[in-house]
């Protein structure tokens, strides 16, 4: 049964100058009584807001969604609908997408596991689609944090998500289910999204907690979709892969040990340490350069290719959970503690 742990929680949009850091905007976009719980490594603003055309949107999960206009600041509209809330068991985790008109996002909770689409206009419920895997009877089990990939297949953009023990694709128009493929093996609490290769007929996804595998995933024609291959040693459970023309990259979940691999074959290129710690954002490609940031406050910059190359190590005060945001030249770093602008 849930727990009631807070009378109640806020719900903040914040916009700062990005030349200078001087907050504009302090924007209170929701109010939830009784919220659900999170860990003690996540919080109640995990998911990332996206942005477009002078519109912000906020999603907090079951807490609900915002739409803010970004230069007003307006309130745009809400959505605290409650056939959106899930138990989380962790605190929301799921990023929103914008595919045509809607705002999609997961909710797979141990309690029930969908996706939803709302209009991006109005923030109403466009569809919602409850998951059709079969799945572990332990509702703990049944959780996820994926966000989904937008792709085109076949010549159609096709929602591709993730949840647990299950990789599934949608019709972005009215959520019929399109196809899904078993992992094979017990995968749940995803958190890491997946990549795919820039041809988009190969997809490489972490799947999730208990043994977290690398699935090469090939994506055919209809429900042609397979796992091309495997590879087992140190594979994420949160920090997302990264794929650099045809190397793979990723890092454990802690001790710092980063792996290569050849995306066509799954074979090993190489395996190395970096920083110790605990590895929880996804990696950047940014410039030529590939950044992998600990919770610890230490980036490492590494050259990509067949060779390992440390480039530098950097370290910032405070614990970094967030992945970096690249604007032209400038790097913008998001810990406990404070929002960094780095550039050259």
């Amino acid at each position: 049964q849930p727990v009631t742990v807070l009378a109640e929680a806020r719900f903040h949009a914040l916009c700062l100058d990005k030349n200078t850091g001087k907050l504009l905007h302090d924007i209170a976009v929701l109010t939830e009584r009784e919220p659900q719980w999170v860990h003690r490594f996540n919080s109640y603003a995990s998911p990332s807001p996206v942005i477009e055309n002078g519109r912000v949107y906020c999603h907090f999960g079951s807490s609900g969604t915002a739409c803010v206009d970004s230069q007003s600041g307006e309130i745009l509209w809400t959505n605290q609908d409650p056939k959106l809330v899930a138990h989380h068991e962790n605190g929301p985790g799921s990023s929103p997408v914008l595919v045509g008109g809607l705002l999609v996002f997961h909710l797979d909770g141990s309690d029930k596991q969908s996706i939803a689409a709302l209009d991006k206009a109005t923030g109403k419920i466009a569809w919602m689609t409850a998951r059709s895997g079969e799945m572990a009877e332990n509702p703990q089990l049944k959780k996820a944090y994926g966000t989904p990939l937008v792709l085109e297949i076949d010549g159609k953009p096709q929602i591709v998500s993730p949840a647990a023990n299950w990789l599934y694709a949608y019709d972005p128009k009215n959520g019929k289910e399109l196809w899904k493929l078993a992992y094979g093996e017990l995968g749940f609490s995803n958190v890491a999204r997946p990549v795919t290769s820039e041809d988009g007929s190969m997809l490489y996804h972490c799947s999730g907690f208990m043994n977290s595998r690398m699935l090469a995933i090939k994506l055919g024609h209809g429900s042609d979709a397979e796992i091309a291959w495997t590879y087992k040693k140190s594979v994420p459970t949160s920090p997302s892969p990264i794929l650099v023309g045809k190397e793979l990259y990723f890092v454990g979940d802690s001790g710092g040990l980063l792996t290569c691999l050849d995306a066509e074959s799954g074979d090993l290129i190489w395996s190395e340490r970096i920083a110790s710690g605990r590895y929880w954002s996804a990696p950047t490609y940014a410039d030529g350069k590939l950044y992998f940031q600990s919770e610890e406050g230490v980036t490492t910059v590494l050259k990509p290719g067949r060779e390992f190359k440390v480039l530098a190590e950097n370290t910032v005060d405070g614990k970094q959970f967030a992945s970096l945001a690249v604007d032209d030249n400038a790097l913008f770093l998001r810990t406990d503690t404070a929002l960094y602008r780095i550039e050259p």
